[in-house]
């Protein structure tokens, strides 16, 4: 497997940085708080409600009431990240994935682009950033003893996309990190910095992995209390979603990427609300209380 050696000198460049970096001065991917997007998505049932205006929402900042300047469902170019988890836990899966990763890139449209990113004994970019409809060849192997889920999805949370474009993430990974220079603590806080969209598809089948591979030792870095993934998916304004050997990973991501593309993007100046760190911020359609509305759940300001 060829080892993704840049991507790793920058996981540990930001990981170095952010340890040594006091809370009240860790970088901010948000560079102002003059204007806020906060991405939804809004359904009844299982299906996308796409006409409301502005005056049908109501989004709160730090309890604060706010005018939103903008609704939009925004039909821009993507940016996609694929995380492909090829860690010996997922290993019976790895087929799977990998066909998988490739129907996906199918599904995206000429100006959308996409990268793949996987974890060996480092993260490595097998798919850099290519426009959709390249063809892609993938021949990774899974390695067994270690598992840097944290670290990839730290290098995904990181990238900003050219103004104009979205962000969106999706994890294939058990979420089970073992060996990674962040913890799950670190994750959580770099997805409340980033603007993508974080979806966990729950993939998890033992099998065997390449027996000339090195192995590794580790100790996991959190002790799991809290499911960092998880989380940090929910606070992006994503999912969970399970998956199994042989179950529809394909499909899954054609109901993520449609919920994607469907979603709307509300847009205001903060007003009332001063401070630097976490912003709560809660969005409703208080006159259609049935409706589901899947939010980002906030920004940090500085």
């Amino acid at each position: 497997m060829k080892r993704g050696s840049g991507l790793f000198l920058l996981s540990a460049i930001l990981a170095s940085l952010a340890a040594t970096t006091p809370a009240r001065e860790q970088a901010v991917f948000r560079a102002q708080t003059e204007s806020v997007a906060i991405s939804a998505s809004v359904k009844r049932n299982n299906a996308a409600v796409v006409n409301l205006s502005a005056a049908d929402f109501r989004l709160t900042d730090n309890g604060v009431t706010q005018s939103i300047d903008a609704v939009t469902i925004e039909s821009v170019p993507l940016d996609v990240t694929l995380f492909m988890d090829t860690s010996g836990s997922t290993a019976g899966s790895l087929d799977h994935m990998k066909s998988n990763v490739i129907s996906i890139a199918k599904m995206l449209r000429p100006d959308d682009q996409f990268r793949l990113l996987t974890i060996g004994l480092s993260v490595d970019t097998p798919v850099p950033w290519q426009r959709a409809g390249n063809p892609i060849a993938l021949d990774m192997k899974a390695v067994p003893g270690i598992s840097l889920v944290y670290d990839a999805l730290f290098v995904a949370l990181t990238h900003t996309p050219a103004a104009g474009r979205r962000h969106l993430i999706v994890a294939m990974t058990d979420g089970q990190d073992c060996g990674s220079l962040l913890d799950g603590a670190r994750v959580l806080d770099a997805s409340g910095r980033s603007e993508a969209v974080l979806h966990w598809i729950y993939v998890s089948n033992q099998g065997d992995f390449d027996q000339l591979s090195v192995p590794a030792w580790c100790t996991p870095t959190d002790a799991g209390e809290v499911d960092f993934v998880a989380e940090s998916a929910t606070r992006t304004g994503g999912d969970s979603h399970r998956s199994r050997l042989g179950d529809p990973a394909v499909r899954t991501f054609a109901q993520i990427l449609e919920e994607f593309r469907r979603s709307y993007v509300l847009r205001y100046s903060p007003n009332g609300v001063t401070g630097n760190g976490w912003h709560a911020v809660t969005v409703q359609v208080p006159a259609q209380p049935a409706l589901t509305v899947k939010a980002r759940s906030g920004y940090f300001a500085r």
